[in-house]
């Protein structure tokens, strides 16, 4: 049995032509079998599934059938029709997945960045309400100050002006006064030598 495969071999090794490797795809619409030889009276290994991507090694100009290596390291034969060059829908919408993953987590980081950016703006307006809070506080104390002051020199200035009244009305009286006693002075200063000098001649006259 065998030397029947092995004879069975060596007359396909005539049949095939070595090709290079490449990247080829089992149509979307089979379920392609994978022989242990170029046609479909050799063994099956496995199957492959459609759409999937696989590396062709070689081709058999008779039978049609394709020597392939499927993403898991196995190799087989399988049907030439069943191979293509096109890549394949599924391929494609792996692809397609895959490039919808990265664009959700790209969206995904550009919101988290985005809510982060919320998060950090709105902690800057609360802090900006806080520290404008703090100074409208302090600007009602400083006002509240100044009122307060300006109320004190108000009286103080009151004080004053009570003050200079009070000493301009003493200037007066007490010049009123040093003016009547001058006064006063003056009208009886003249009359005590004239009561002398009439002595004076009442005794002369004795």
């Amino acid at each position: 049995m065998k030397l029947k495969l092995l004879m069975a071999l060596l007359c396909s090794l005539t049949w095939l032509n070595t090709a290079h490797a490449a990247n080829r795809y089992i149509s979307d619409d089979v379920y392609a079998y994978l022989h242990a030889g170029p046609s479909n009276k050799f063994r099956i290994l496995g199957s492959i599934k459609a759409g999937e991507s696989v590396t062709e090694l070689a081709r058999d100009p008779q039978t049609k059938y394709v020597h392939i290596r499927d993403a898991d390291g196995r190799t087989g034969w399988v049907e030439g029709e069943f191979v293509q060059n096109a890549e394949s829908f599924r391929s494609k919408v792996a692809k397609l997945e895959d490039s919808l993953k990265t664009t959700k987590e790209q969206l995904s980081s550009v919101d988290e960045r985005h809510e982060q950016d919320i998060v950090d703006k709105t902690n800057r307006l609360q802090l900006q309400d806080q520290a404008l809070a703090e100074q409208q506080t302090e600007l009602e104390q400083l006002r509240a100050q100044h009122d307060k002051l300006e109320s004190e020199n108000l009286r103080l200035t009151s004080l004053m002006d009570d003050k200079e009244h009070s000493m301009r009305l003493d200037w007066l009286i007490n010049g009123g006064i040093v003016a009547g006693i001058g006064a006063l002075v003056g009208f009886l200063l003249p009359l005590i030598p004239l009561r002398r000098r009439k002595r004076n001649q009442g005794r002369w006259m004795n």
